[in-house]
């Protein structure tokens, strides 16, 4: 690097700083950052809001240090530094400090890192650790230290004058050399280390590494700020350092510092270098390619293409992607790519028959964005229901290199992010975990590990080639995550308004001709939008029992579940085609016989029993509490059983009681339309229930004793209503 550049900024971080202030005018801060990813920005973010003034050095050069996140190295850090310093000689006074860039945050200003400096009675302070690394056998040659301190140096950061430090860095090292073991070997020759009068931060009064450290410190907050607090030493340390191999966790700890979130003023860092999509003409809006997987058979898929293609974005700004692994799928892609190709600019479709696995269609997928030249990829697995139509949107528009909206599975902890990880890259929770996915905690969190919906910013792109090749012992979103963490490219997830959800398809059926409509119970959620009347929950908790129709006394009729539940249980029943010829003998029963028979078809025999059961529970009995006060259900049925009536087979249902307490009956067509004439009449009360009847709309009466009644005639189309002898 040329020394007069490195002299000029020197001088210009002098004259900006002048505002009085002796402190720092007296304090210049070198780090070293070849590459401006996540880590560095963060960094820098932290030394502005403390009014630092840093040099970087090694701007727009090649790393040559190594791999110094598993192995020794950094060697280069040295050798920049002592350009630097020679620049500086002139000032032998001059207080200096190095910190690194890409895993440290400041949390507190110059003038507390000099006044604390000037309390160790040294000319040069170097942090300190619990390890003694690289060379674990110097160990023995360090000075003993009190219990709670940390006796190990660590070259991550220090600082002191310019002429001590002048004199550290006589030695010469080569580039890939370790730079930590070169400074030790200065602490450790006892005569330089008297002579130079160099100490090490043992109480983490200034310099905090975390390796090894995590359970001595807290956050706290004060205003609009966090800041570490170390409770085995009692000290507020100033420069905090995730060294070693705790990036994760320091990565979950910076959420919490330098202003980004506090529990009185919420996520302030939310907002910065965010911009207003809206502002940009339509035709300017960035270019998404978006990456539809579906890996497995997926609950639901159907419904989350649809909402895909609600997203509100300009279809003609989005290149569509899509790979299934399974043949099942085939009809819902085709559907989707039938409704929407002549809308985007391009889909292409990648199915069984062209072999990729999961990873070598997600490389695939990126290599294909890159070609495209689009700005932004959008992952979308098959599990993931974008209920909000401006999600992409909101994402773009955070303008963070990897941006997730929270899903989560309803009812459940299950999320598609992990708070921290174990060393070998598995789920562990993290103490915010539960606040984050509850929105106790609402901002944007860097995590280190995200799945199923995500916005890389294209400018990464070029350094993710491969990134979902996984290793034997990881998935391909574990993969492609390691390589994220590896690059310094942060995650986040954004937590502060309702995204959708996740599906559970783990056992998901597929032997059905309408399979989304057997998993309730794994996805009652996603089920209830499915299938559910819009006006169930408001109708139960809202309308007052005086405004709950009763078309005869003591018969509720209420609204049950949408025409597509009726639509696709008829179906499920015709596929299946066996149904009863109405007579009184009935293998089906357990007595062989039927004293009032129907052509049905028994829930147990499509494989529905269990479901409808599930059903009846979640959703039928919180309306006989309703209709018959007093009266709690069992939620016991036997009977669960579709009805068919058309002329020419059976047309009408002779007078009887039921043997239930209560039953419920839902029309599954529409009168008039599909068929003609039929209805029900209760003989007590002189009353039927015909034409008027909704589809969707269930019928509740009482059973054995009170409300004999009819199946009226049907003249002419095939009625359908499901019926179930509730509490026998």
């Amino acid at each position: 690097m040329d020394r007069r550049w490195i002299l000029f900024s020197v001088l210009i971080s002098f004259a900006v700083v002048c505002r009085g202030d002796e402190a720092s005018e007296r304090l210049v801060v070198f780090t070293v950052a070849t590459d401006a990813n996540d880590g560095f920005e963060r960094f820098m973010r932290s030394a502005k809001m403390h009014e630092y003034n840093v040099t970087v050095l090694g701007r727009g050069k090649e790393w040559l240090g190594g791999d110094v996140l598993r192995y020794p190295g950094g060697g280069q850090k040295v050798n920049f530094l002592k350009d630097a310093v020679k620049t500086l000689e002139q000032s032998p006074d001059l207080l200096v400090m190095f910190v690194d860039s890409y895993d440290v945050v400041l949390t507190a200003g110059p003038e507390e890192i000099i006044k604390t400096f000037h309390k160790f009675d040294a000319n040069v302070v170097f942090s300190a650790e619990s390890f003694c690394w690289p060379d674990a056998g110097l160990a023995i040659r360090y000075p003993e230290v009190k219990p709670n301190e940390k006796r190990f140096l660590n070259s991550g950061a220090f600082v002191g004058y310019v002429k001590q430090i002048s004199e550290i860095l006589v030695r010469d090292i080569g580039n890939s050399d370790d730079d930590q073991l070169y400074y030790t070997k200065a602490f450790l020759d006892i005569d330089k280390r008297s002579r130079l009068k160099i100490k090490l931060d043992t109480k983490s009064m200034i310099f905090q590494n975390l390796n090894g450290a995590l359970d001595d410190v807290t956050v706290k907050f004060q205003g609009s700020s966090g800041y570490l607090y170390n409770i085995k030493t009692g000290f507020t340390p100033i420069v905090v350092h995730g060294n070693g191999p705790i990036k994760t966790d320091f990565n979950s700890l910076s959420n919490y510092l330098v202003g980004h979130w506090t529990p009185k003023q919420g996520c302030l860092g939310c907002a910065e270098n965010t911009f207003n999509l809206e502002s940009l003409q339509v035709e300017d809006y960035p270019t998404v390619f978006l990456a539809v997987f579906v890996e497995h058979p997926t609950a639901f898929l159907e419904d989350c293409l649809k909402l895909i293609a609600d997203l509100e974005y300009p279809k003609n700004k989005i290149d569509v992607f899509i790979h299934y692994s399974v043949e099942f799928h085939e009809s819902h892609v085709s559907a989707f790519v039938s409704a929407n190709r002549a809308l985007y600019r391009s889909i292409s479709v990648h199915g069984p028959s062209g072999g990729m696995s999961d990873s070598e269609a997600r490389n695939r997928a990126l290599s294909d964005c890159r070609k495209k030249g689009d700005d932004y990829y959008f992952n979308v697995d098959g599990d993931i229901q974008i209920e909000n139509t401006r999600t992409l949107h909101l994402l773009i528009q955070q303008n963070r290199s990897v941006i997730s909206p929270l899903v989560g599975r309803p009812g459940k902890t299950w999320s598609n992010f992990w708070g921290a990880i174990t060393e070998d890259g598995f789920y562990r929770r993290s103490p915010d975990y539960m606040e984050i996915i509850k929105g106790l905690r609402v901002g944007l969190w860097n995590v280190p590990y995200m799945r199923g919906i995500y916005l890389v910013n294209g400018r990464h792109l070029p350094s993710l080639t491969g990134a979902y090749s996984p290793s034997s012992n990881a998935d391909s979103d574990m993969s492609f995550c390691e390589k994220l963490r590896k690059l310094f490219i942060f995650m986040y997830v954004d937590n502060r308004v309702y995204y959708g959800h996740m599906t559970d398809s783990e056992n998901f059926e597929t032997t059905h001709l309408h399979n989304d409509l057997f998993s309730i119970a794994e996805n009652q959620y996603t089920w209830e939008r499915k299938y559910l009347h819009p006006d169930y929950y408001t109708t139960l908790y809202q309308t007052p029992f005086k405004d709950i129709l009763q078309p005869c006394p003591d018969v509720f009729w209420f609204p049950m579940v949408k025409p597509i539940f009726c639509k696709h249980l008829i179906e499920e029943c015709e596929n299946f085609g066996q149904w009863s010829g109405g007579h009184n003998h009935d293998p089906r029963l357990a007595g062989g016989y039927e004293n009032v028979p129907t052509v049905d078809i028994h829930m147990n025999q499509i494989g529905f029993e269990q479901q409808w059961l599930y059903f009846l529970r979640e959703y039928i009995i919180p309306y006989s509490a309703r209709a018959f006060e007093g009266y709690v259900s069992e939620g016991k049925a036997i009977m669960n059983f579709v009805v068919r009536y058309r002329p020419g087979e059976q047309d009408y249902l002779r007078p009887h009681d039921d043997a239930s307490t209560y039953t419920v009956l839902i029309t599954l067509n529409q009168p008039g339309v599909e068929f003609q004439g039929g209805g029900t009449n209760y003989i007590r009360y002189n009353c039927s229930l015909t034409t008027e009847s909704r589809v969707g709309w269930m019928v509740m009466h009482p059973g054995r004793l009170t409300h004999r009644h009819e199946g009226l005639k049907v003249t002419g189309g095939t009625r359908y209503i499901m019926v179930s002898f509730v509490d026998p």
